[in-house]
C-alpha cells in the first residue's frame, strides 16, 4: 500500500498513513493538472504495462469491462496504447502508466460536483449500454471529454 507525503512543518512524529492504490495524494493530483501532454513512467519505474494494471483497481476494473470498448481508441489518441497491439513493452507501460493516472484522477474528482458517480470507489462510474451511452456530468462524461479534449480536460476539476 503506498503512502502520502505529509505536509511540510508537521510534527517529525507523524508518519503517513497508508491509502488505497486508487487515491491521488495532492502531489499527484497537481501533477495531472500541469500534464499538456503523456509523460510516461517517472525514471526509475520499470514495470510493465501488466504489472500497473495489475496493481490499478480503478484501471482493472474499467479495462475488464466492456465500458472501454467505445472510449479505448480516443483514450490512446491521448496516452498511446497500453495494450498487446503495441510491439513496444516500454511504450506500452508508459501508456498504461499515463491512463492509470488519468483514471484515478477521474475518479478522485469531487462528487459533490458531478451526479451519479461516486468519489473514490476504485471505478468510473457513468457507463452504460456496454460503454455507447454516458451519463451526463458524470466521471464516464469527464473521461469522454478526455478522451476528445486532452489533458487540459482535467485542468480545472475539484478533486
Amino acid at each position: 500500500m503506498k503512502t502520502c507525503p505529509l505536509p511540510a512543518g508537521a510534527p517529525a512524529h507523524l508518519k503517513p498513513l497508508p491509502v488505497p492504490p486508487h487515491y491521488m495524494c495532492s502531489l499527484e493530483r497537481l501533477g495531472v493538472r500541469e500534464m499538456q501532454g503523456p509523460m510516461g513512467r517517472p525514471e526509475g519505474d520499470h514495470r510493465s504495462a501488466e504489472r500497473i494494471i495489475e496493481g490499478s483497481p480503478v484501471m482493472r476494473h474499467f479495462l475488464e469491462s466492456v465500458d472501454h470498448y467505445q472510449a479505448g481508441d480516443n483514450l490512446k489518441k491521448q496516452v498511446g496504447d497500453w495494450t498487446e497491439a503495441n510491439p513496444d513493452p516500454e511504450a506500452r507501460a508508459d501508456a498504461a502508466y499515463d491512463l492509470d493516472n488519468v483514471l484515478r484522477f477521474i475518479d478522485n474528482v469531487d462528487d459533490s460536483a458531478l451526479k451519479g458517480s461516486a468519489r473514490l470507489n476504485g471505478k468510473i462510474d457513468g457507463f452504460s449500454n456496454y460503454g455507447y451511452r454516458v451519463r451526463d456530468n458524470s466521471e464516464a462524461s469527464l473521461l469522454s471529454e478526455f478522451s476528445s479534449k486532452g489533458y487540459s480536460a482535467l485542468r480545472y476539476l475539484p478533486t
